[in-house]
């Protein structure tokens, strides 16, 4: 497996949109917008991961007990993805996502949810 690298860098923007990264007084939040048909995450954490959709819909992909479970999520839904779940989030519309941890960011890919990501990345290299 390996880490995820953390970023400190307040903001980040690509083809697939955007990330804002918030440190309030210690409390640490992303929010996310992603455009339709792209994935974040393919990675797992040692504690809960915490979102919520405050516009659009995902489908969310965990992986628990040995095969994936797939789900749409929607605008307003609280999300809980429990320790050590590998988790990977497609939009199916635009989207805005808030996600947080109740601890120091820590994240390891899972592969076979990174390779998806990597393949749209390579796809999608020449997108601004």
């Amino acid at each position: 497996m390996t880490k995820v690298k953390v970023y400190d860098d307040p903001f980040y923007s690509d083809y697939r949109g955007e990330i804002h990264r918030y440190n309030i007084h210690g409390a640490k939040y992303n929010v996310l917008y992603t455009k339709k048909g792209f994935m974040r995450s393919g990675d797992f954490h040692p504690i809960p991961q915490y979102d919520i959709i405050l516009s659009g819909v995902f489908e969310l992909t965990l992986h628990q007990d040995g095969k994936d479970i797939v789900m749409q999520k929607h605008q307003m839904e609280l999300i809980v993805i429990p320790p050590n779940v590998p988790h990977l989030f497609r939009a199916l519309t635009d989207t805005v996502m808030i996600e947080w941890w109740p601890g120091p960011f820590e994240a390891e890919y899972y592969e076979p949810y990174r390779n998806l990501i990597d393949k749209q990345v390579e796809e999608n290299q020449t997108i601004k």
